[in-house]
């Protein structure tokens, strides 16, 4: 089964979901319905840009172990084709795609004129609109693609919120999550940072977190995390 090469526009997001067109009699083609923007989500996910950014180049890598046939170039069909993926990854950005992502491609130089601020780096992160895409059509996908990289991360998400659960911070929030009201040392102690660290990590450190719950809709986990934030903001 060979992924679709062409970018081609026929893949309707209306109410955010997937519209395969599949002949009756050629289902075993139905990945050739897929279009590059969405075999890259697909990657993104399977990469864990649900919690973290992931550089274009990985992407593009991890594209061409999966979908080889979509993302190498012509003549050298073992080495994949970055700019390929960067393009996909534009398009799943696009509001008319669903903006499934978020991010960008390339490396800037130096600070920019008007705002004095350091340029955004390479980096790509599924939306929350990317992660309920996701959830609608991930069975959908890997019966489709015949892979099963977004089940293996599932895993690999679920080991990780594993340890949230374990611990005591959380424990004391299933004794009574109404008045579940931590201290912002219990809250530092479970994200491993100082008190008195920089608000940017105690914001990545969280959004790490709740980006995971939300992955696997962990509507407990997400609770948790919410009042956690809100004794950070509350006592910092």
């Amino acid at each position: 089964m060979t992924p679709c090469k062409k970018r081609g526009s026929r893949f309707p997001l209306a109410d955010n979901r997937l519209a395969f067109r599949i002949p009756r009699d050629h289902a075993e083609d139905s990945v050739t319905e897929v279009p590059n923007r969405a075999l890259v989500v697909y990657a993104l996910a399977a990469l864990g840009g649900e919690s973290r950014r992931i550089h274009t180049e990985d992407v593009a890598v991890k594209c061409h172990e999966l979908f080889p046939e979509s993302f190498s170039w012509t003549k050298y069909t073992h080495l994949p084709d970055k700019d390929i993926v960067r393009v996909a990854l534009t398009d799943a950005r696009k509001t008319q795609w669903g903006a499934l992502v978020d991010g960008r491609a390339g490396e800037k130089r130096g600070q920019t004129a008007k705002t004095k601020r350091d340029p955004a780096l390479d980096g790509w992160m599924l939306t929350a609109n990317g992660l309920r895409w996701l959830q609608q059509n991930r069975d959908m996908l890997e019966a489709r693609l015949g892979t099963g990289d977004l089940r293996a991360h599932r895993q690999r998400v679920l080991k990780q919120l594993a340890k949230i659960k374990s611990h005591s911070l959380y424990l004391a929030y299933l004794d009574d999550p109404v008045s579940f009201s931590p201290s912002i040392g219990d809250v530092a102690d479970f994200l491993r940072c100082r008190v008195d660290a920089p608000e940017d990590v105690w914001a990545r450190r969280f959004e790490a977190h709740e980006r995971q719950a939300s992955a696997i809709d962990e509507a407990g986990v997400t609770d948790f995390l919410a009042k956690c934030r809100s004794a950070y903001l509350t006592e910092r």
